[in-house]
């Protein structure tokens, strides 16, 4: 009786959470108080936001962070101290541990569901922020993820078959709770370390790759975090860029700022897949860019069915970088990939079922959908499974002109459940299908080298590359140039993120095939290219708990 119990809250709590993304940040203010008390006030509010005790016993929260344009003209980070924060009843704040704070992620404080609506919220600033000021809000809506009680599943093997290039402790067979070396079949984008003298990962952020047992490295592992409920969308990335001078919004596009009126950003040629960042005013004089949405391309810019909210792809992983770096985040390890996906609760880890997709099981929609709405906040697919996994990939996209990736969360309804909305364990959408993901690979000895993996620290180099702190704890995929997967990263000079090396893709794509679609499977490019987009990729952050 208690299983059933606990199953139908389950139920519940996926209806709950998984539905549209509708995070609203307003009435941005400076406040000065006085002396060494300055405030930023804010409110802000989110549709079908949940806690609960039970099940995945995590609720979601969003990332808020600000800019403001100095006297130059050029948007700024503003900085928090964790001093002086008002916080309004019925949520918590949390700040990392940095001296100047990039953000606050404000979450429930008390199980709840339904739409949250944050008014009066200030968290203190530093004190030389100007008062007269341009000042812009950012918000990110995100899931907690909590510490596993025991160690998860990693790979889904059955003790006869496993996904392409799966984890395992034996072929065939998913890694258990003992810490034993994780292991993959030997393949072209693994080196020896990982398919042949395995990698020992433990619950205190570190791995060991020796063998004998040797020193421990620092590496994103089992630690609680928060994760982006959805990928990055196209107003995100909008919003990004439109905070960017000249020369950074040259790095961070496909196009040329000074282009026409109209012109795709981030699209090669004619290919355009559902991209619908367009340059609104071209740079001139020197002055950056104005970017916005038109996915009906009449230059009438970010309406109601501009396509907003479709994720964004034809991203390069250095795009992402520069985002995540931008807004204070980070990017995930394919570990921190799989343990979101399959979870874990206070019961123990969740067992690995071989195919398994981010919603628990093989089950998967395979007729090609019909969207309505198309480009909206409120755009579905009206033929959508109710029992089925429903996903973006080969066997469901649609036709010209209107087919590439859709809204984040678009399967989700006020009654759909885990399998039929798509979501992961913890409620974290699209983790398979529609866009594939960036993650640390733990397959190189590149990925390994990103020892710590700090989060972002809100600012971006002068040429628009994430830039982390020279003589920092930690290191990024592609630092100062790296596209060797077997040169480990590092950061000697300008510790900017330019190369790829040390990357994956995980969770397939709106036209891949099912198989990548699945949680363990591991067949896509391990050093994905920095010479040509992919209309398929675009990714998501994490912000890590120190």
């Amino acid at each position: 009786m208690k299983a059933v119990y606990m199953l139908l809250l389950f139920a519940l709590f996926c209806s709950v959470r998984a539905s549209a993304n509708n995070v609203q940040i307003s009435n941005v203010s400076v406040v000065n108080n006085g002396p060494g008390n300055i405030q930023i006030q804010f409110d802000v509010s989110w549709d079908n936001s949940w806690r609960v005790n039970v099940g995945p016993a995590n609720y979601d929260g969003v990332w808020v962070f600000f800019k403001y344009k100095d006297i130059n003209g050029l948007w700024k980070p503003i900085y928090l101290t964790g001093n002086y924060n008002v916080v309004p009843v019925g949520v918590s704040f949390y700040q990392t541990n940095d001296v100047n704070k990039t953000g606050v992620m404000v979450y429930p404080s008390a199980n709840s569901s339904g739409t949250m609506t944050v008014t009066g919220a200030r968290v203190g600033t530093i004190n030389s922020l100007p008062y007269d000021i341009d000042v812009r809000g950012f918000a990110i809506e995100m899931v907690y993820i909590p510490v596993p009680t025991a160690r998860p599943f990693f790979g889904d093997g059955d003790g006869t078959n496993e996904s392409t290039n799966a984890f395992h402790y034996t072929n065939n067979t998913a890694t258990t709770s003992s810490v034993v070396p994780m292991l993959v079949d030997a393949n072209a984008g693994d080196d020896a370390e990982l398919d042949a003298d395995g990698i020992y990962m433990y619950s205190n952020d570190t791995i060991q790759t020796t063998n004998p047992l040797g020193s421990l490295d620092p590496f994103p592992t089992m630690k609680a975090l928060w994760c982006m409920k959805y990928e990055i969308n196209q107003a995100q990335y909008r919003d990004f860029l439109n905070t960017l001078t000249l020369a950074q919004q040259t790095t961070r596009t496909e196009a040329a700022p000074t282009s026409a009126v109209g012109t795709k950003a981030m699209v090669p040629s004619s290919l355009v897949y559902s991209n619908n960042i367009e340059i609104k005013t071209p740079s001139t004089g020197g002055l950056p860019a104005e970017y916005g949405c038109d996915a009906n391309n009449n230059n009438v810019y970010d309406e109601a069915a501009d396509g907003e909210w479709i994720a964004c792809n034809w991203l390069y992983w250095t795009d992402v970088a520069a985002y995540l770096d931008w807004s204070g985040l980070a990017p995930m390890t394919e570990i921190t990939y799989e343990r979101i996906c399959r979870g874990h609760s206070s019961a123990g880890a969740q067992p690995a079922v071989y195919g398994e997709y981010a919603w628990g099981n093989t089950n998967i929609f395979s007729s090609v959908y019909t969207p309505s709405n198309r480009y909206e906040a409120t755009e579905i697919m009206s033929n959508a499974s109710t029992n089925l996994g429903n996903a973006m990939y080969t066997s469901t996209y649609f036709s010209a002109p209107d087919f590439g990736p859709v809204r984040s969360g678009v399967f989700a309804t006020g009654t759909s459940n885990r399998t039929n909305s798509g979501a992961s364990f913890f409620g974290v959408m699209e983790m398979s299908g529609n866009i594939a993901e960036y993650c640390i690979s733990i397959g190189t000895a590149a990925g390994r080298s990103t020892r710590y993996v700090p989060n972002g620290n809100g600012s971006l180099s002068a040429a628009g590359n994430a830039q982390l702190s020279v003589g920092g704890a930690g290191f990024w995929p592609g630092m100062e140039g790296n596209t060797t997967t077997s040169t480990i990263n590092n950061c000697s000079g300008t510790c900017e993120i330019t190369g790829n090396a040390g990357i994956i893709v995980r969770g397939g794509f709106w036209y891949g095939n099912a198989n990548q679609l699945r949680v363990s499977d591991r067949s896509a490019n391990s050093s994905p290219s920095l010479v040509t987009r992919h209309g398929g990729y675009g990714g998501r952050g994490v912000l890590y708990l120190r």
